[in-house]
């Protein structure tokens, strides 16, 4: 490889790699759209949330993600809470024009029994997407008017927070999206098998990629040597890049605002 194609290399390298990777903590693996891992919401309050979700994402294409955990582990709720839209991709990607491309929401609780503060934290953190329709005063006083009042029971009550918090939200989504919620997911009609149909769209552009590349190597191995030949097999080393960089992410959009504050 020439110093040409390893400057190129480089620079490709920092690129990708994440550049605020001191600012993690481990998350677990998503399980659903609600990962109650401080153990905080009944089961009842679950079933009612988890149908608020299913319903905005069946009418809207947007995604509502609860996450409560029992430490933020040294690391601010922004933080964890943008860490969580980006690593678990919440909020469906999209082309452009998409109403619901990036409109994912985090609302992510840290009850403060188990807080090693002995405060509560609560970040409503909003997709790119979700900003157009979502300001972060509405997500403030969804905060302080749906969550904090509950939470601040004696005892508190975090699954009927939580719960009211997300229909609020869904109301957002409703006005924006144009729908009306009814507490009852609407029944999608399974999808039928064709049959006969010719190879995906995705499939093609893997056989021309890999053909392009062999034809690469080949130009560099074939007759005049030389410099032209060595910069055709330097191209090789990109293919592992070019391969990755065509596999889908999760759509969770980058964060541009939302809301948050402590409690207890």
């Amino acid at each position: 490889m020439n110093r040409t194609a390893l400057h190129v290399c480089l620079a490709l390298l920092l690129a990708i790699l994440p550049m605020d990777s001191g600012a993690q903590i481990q998350l677990p693996q998503p399980t659903g759209f609600i990962n109650d891992i401080a153990n905080v919401i009944s089961p009842e309050a679950k079933a009612e949330i988890q149908r608020v979700i299913d319903e905005v994402r069946q009418k809207s294409g947007g995604e509502i993600a609860v996450v409560t955990l029992p430490s933020l582990e040294g690391r601010t709720r922004d933080e964890v809470a943008l860490q969580i839209l980006r690593e678990w991709g919440v909020g469906r990607s999209g082309q452009a024009g998409d109403r619901a491309r990036n409109s994912g929401v985090v609302v992510l609780v840290v009850p403060k029994e188990t807080s090693p503060t002995g405060s509560g934290e609560l970040k409503i953190e909003l997709g790119y997407g979700t900003n157009t329709f979502i300001t972060a005063a509405e997500a403030g006083a969804i905060r302080d008017q749906y969550m904090i009042p509950a939470f601040q029971r004696q005892p508190p009550d975090y699954g009927a927070g939580i719960r009211d918090g997300v229909r609020a939200i869904a109301q957002e989504f409703a006005e924006n999206f144009d729908f009306e919620l009814t507490g009852d997911p609407v029944v999608q009609p399974q999808p039928q098998r064709q049959r006969g149909r010719g190879a995906p769209g995705s499939m093609f552009i893997w056989i021309t990629i890999i053909i392009v590349i062999m034809a690469i190597s080949r130009g560099g191995r074939g007759g005049g040597g030389g410099r032209r030949g060595r910069g055709g097999n330097n191209l090789i080393w990109l293919l592992p890049w070019i391969l990755s960089s065509g596999r889908g992410r999760g759509s969770g959009g980058w964060s541009g605002g939302g809301f948050g504050g402590g409690f207890g």
